[in-house]
């Protein structure tokens, strides 16, 4: 079936346009930007803080920066394998440290290495892993962490470099969480937590210098422009992050136009770029670029992973609450071909929450093929008829409908408009309203303000639906201000299904009962699955040891073992 829009005018808006672009900075191509010790990132977003538990900290180049400012007990390397960082090692059921208990419950003793400290030379001790737990717990504190910080009972320290958690029933990823979703620095942090608990995300680890642990102390953050990190030079040392690196200072830089970015990489000004540097569709035009030019100064990766791009539906908007008008949207459009045109096939179609690199996903679970037809006939079903304008309505309201997405990500915008124009050839208006990533995933998602909003979630190997799709984890107005639940979705079934997965620690039985909720989730369609993305990241061929992971860990956490080739 023909589609119902153009994709030469489509590609045009793509093309470079270097003649009206700003470069920061002319350099030679393969020599650091900045000096033979200093790595310059380039970035679309900027973070609005950096605290490793607070939901508003967890925007992905947050994510990346803290990374290089904060070090947990156990990192994860670009082949998906856990390592201990400060810990001395995994706790493992067969070592006798992760212990299962009478009436379902668990102990699992984590051994802390001495020798870590906080950038203010304080030592890291297992008292601020009890910290980071109880305030996760607070129910003012806007915690990214809660769901598992409430799985704990207890948590002891014999000493300071002993913690002993007492798990109140099984939690199948113990042995990676100590107890919540990072550490905090409890003397540098108690005092202004006690002072607003509610208000602490906008207190504490939103400017320089932050107090982190990890390998790079926050040196300077130009608001809007800006953060540099630089070497702490009492950082111990872990597996795959050594000490003293080469690499003593890096510097992101934001730019929100990608045209920009792209002039930056060519003029050899940009070190590096992270997956939110260049949408796809720009980074394929690059990488071919540079091969026709023969330049091999700059190495363009796409790596494929968990990262899953999709349109989350307001269920509380008076069309959004009917799963007819959900299901029509999904049969409107034609992924399979957009994919194809935009991504050459490179980034598959996605059929439900979890990407299919993920070892829960259900291959089996309902899809929706590109069918206008029948997609008219389930609006038809719903009660909708045409107006005069051809759009149509249902009780004298027209279906229309706001679309939000991050301003100034091309490949976005380009989705956008290919939706749009298929959705108005079934009678659906679609306007397009994007905002800047700072307010986009700052305040729009976690309040709910939006019909439309398309995004990426970025999965670990060990994630799952417990708090994006339990009916108890809604934020915003209505809901339970915890959570990233963001359609509002509520199915009993799903939420049982998906407080129960982490329970389960046989991995096969956890299997069987993510495809169970998909097989709902698919049912249902809260969310509009769109594809699973391989993000590009980019380095100077110079800069060695750069591994995406294509999870949830950044390219940032081996920032140590970078070094520049002589």
């Amino acid at each position: 079936m023909r589609s119902h829009w153009r994709w030469p005018s489509l590609l045009l808006a793509v093309v470079f346009m270097l003649g009206s672009t700003t470069l920061v900075g002319a350099q030679q191509p393969g020599r650091p930007a900045s000096g033979p010790n200093t790595v310059v990132l380039f970035t679309q977003q900027e973070p609005s803080c950096f605290q490793p538990v607070a939901d508003a900290c967890q925007l992905y180049v947050s994510t990346v920066i803290s990374t290089l400012i904060f070090a947990d007990a156990v990192g994860l390397t670009e082949q998906w394998k856990y390592f201990p960082v400060i810990a001395q090692k995994i706790p493992n059921l067969k070592d006798g440290d992760w212990k299962l208990l009478p009436g379902n419950k668990m102990q699992v003793t984590w051994k802390l290495k001495k020798g870590f400290t906080w950038h203010d030379g304080k030592p890291v001790t297992a008292q601020d892993w009890i910290w980071a737990w109880r305030v996760n717990l607070h129910p003012d504190y806007p915690s990214a962490g809660r769901d598992v910080a409430e799985r704990v009972e207890n948590i002891l320290a014999p000493d300071p470099y002993t913690l002993v958690v007492q798990w109140k029933k099984k939690y199948a990823f113990a042995n990676i969480s100590v107890a919540s979703s990072g550490v905090i620095p409890k003397h540098a942090t108690e005092k202004l937590f006690r002072a607003n608990p509610g208000k602490f995300d906008q207190a504490w680890a939103v400017d320089a210098p932050t107090v982190g642990n990890g390998p790079y102390v926050l040196k300077e953050w130009q608001k809007g422009s800006s953060i540099t990190v630089e070497y702490y030079p009492k950082w111990p040392g872990a597996d795959f992050m050594p000490v003293n690196p080469t690499v003593k200072r890096i510097t992101y830089r934001f730019i929100s136009d990608t045209n920009t970015i792209i002039a930056n990489i060519l003029s050899g000004a940009a070190d590096a770029n992270d997956e939110t540097a260049i949408p796809f569709i720009q980074g394929l035009e690059l990488e071919q670029r540079l091969a026709r030019e023969g330049r091999r100064d700059y190495l363009l990766t796409a790596e494929p992973g968990l990262v899953w791009e999709h349109i989350d539906m307001n269920l509380d908007n008076v069309h959004l609450g009917i799963k007819n008008v959900r299901q029509a949207l999904l049969a409107a459009i034609n992924r399979e071909e957009l994919v194809q045109q935009l991504f050459q096939g490179k980034q598959p179609v996605s059929h439900t929450f979890l990407p299919t690199k993920h070892y829960g996903y259900n291959p089996n679970a309902k899809k929706y093929p590109f069918d206008p037809a029948q997609a008219r006939r389930l609006l038809a079903e719903a009660g909708y008829t045409p107006g005069p304008d051809g759009i149509l309505q249902r009780g004298g309201q027209r279906l229309s409908l706001t679309f939000v997405t991050t301003a100034g990500n091309r490949t976005r915008e380009s989705v956008q408009q290919i939706l749009q124009a298929q959705w108005k050839a079934v009678g659906v208006e679609v306007r397009i309203q994007n905002q800047p990533a700072r307010t986009y995933f700052g305040d729009a998602l976690p309040n709910r303000r939006f019909e439309l909003a398309m995004y990426a979630w970025v999965f670990s190997p060990a994630s799952d639906c417990e708090g994006l799709y339990t009916g108890d984890t809604i934020p915003g107005p209505g809901g339970t201000g915890e959570g990233q639940n963001y359609p509002g979705y509520k199915n009993d079934e799903v939420t049982r299904i998906c407080h129960a997965v982490p329970e389960e620690l046989d991995e096969a039985k956890r299997v069987q009962l993510l495809r169970r909720a998909q097989d709902i989730w698919n049912e249902d369609l809260p969310v509009l699955p769109l594809y699973v993305r391989s993000d590009y990241t980019g380095h100077k061929t110079t800069l060695q040891n750069w591994k995406p992971t294509g999870s949830n860990t950044p390219p940032t956490w081996n920032a140590t073992a970078w070094r520049w080739a002589r």
